[in-house]
């Protein structure tokens, strides 16, 4: 085993790559060092993943082990000299590790997982008009192209109050993510043309589009 370099800003036995909610899991379990190279491919409405990520990620901020906090642009790996060069918005650091554990390889220079892209997972968030009291807050349609609708309180007005808006998720290939056929526009059109076999009138704007890459499972 290669003795820590001398340079190093930070010496930590064991490192954890990642960012999703299995990386911050295995962190909190081991009590390791974990370094977040991304946003996480979770948003705000997916209730129990995302308590269960901020609990953890929260308990590991409180025991000094997610030290970086935010701002990782990218990181490069130099396993010969069990060296991580993290890049931050302000600072380039030098990490020496003995163990090294990577669950996602995305802003990550010198180590691959070896991942091959299935597709996109795609969240279209649509500001509303016309929706409230309705007896559902979700639809799932089988398709991959709108798959599930998830109808929610509207964060646009305050207080207590009966509008919604939505979000849609879609499961898209590379070529379809590009094509117009796929769009927000043409989602939109098919949650109206939904809700219109419904008797549900609406008037829909995006807000705005997330796409995440779904890999296979290491």
């Amino acid at each position: 085993m290669s003795a820590p370099s001398r340079d190093a800003d930070f010496v930590w036995r064991d490192v954890v790559l990642g960012s999703d909610l299995d990386a911050v899991q295995y962190a909190h379990e081991n009590k390791y060092f974990l370094i977040k190279n991304r946003t996480p491919y979770h948003h705000s409405y997916e209730e129990k993943i995302e308590d269960k990520w901020a609990e953890k990620l929260y308990e590991l901020y409180s025991l000094g082990l997610v030290p970086l906090m935010d701002g990782v642009s990218s990181i490069r790996v130099l396993p010969e000299e069990k060296l991580l060069k993290v890049f931050t918005e302000r600072n380039v650091l030098l990490i020496s590790y003995e163990n090294l554990y990577v669950f996602d390889d995305e802003n990550v220079e010198g180590y691959s997982l070896g991942r091959e892209l299935l597709h996109y997972r795609a969240i279209d968030w649509f500001d509303c008009q016309g929706l409230y009291d309705l007896d559902f807050d979700e639809v799932v349609t089988g398709d991959k192209f709108v798959y599930k609708i998830k109808l929610f309180k509207t964060r646009r007005i305050d207080g207590n109050q009966r509008y919604l808006d939505l979000l849609c998720e879609s499961f898209l290939t590379d070529k379809q993510l590009k094509s117009f056929d796929y769009s927000d526009t043409m989602a939109r059109f098919k949650i109206i043309d939904l809700f219109a076999k419904r008797e549900i009138k609406v008037k829909m704007s995006l807000w705005k589009r997330e796409v995440y890459p779904i890999y296979t499972t290491i």
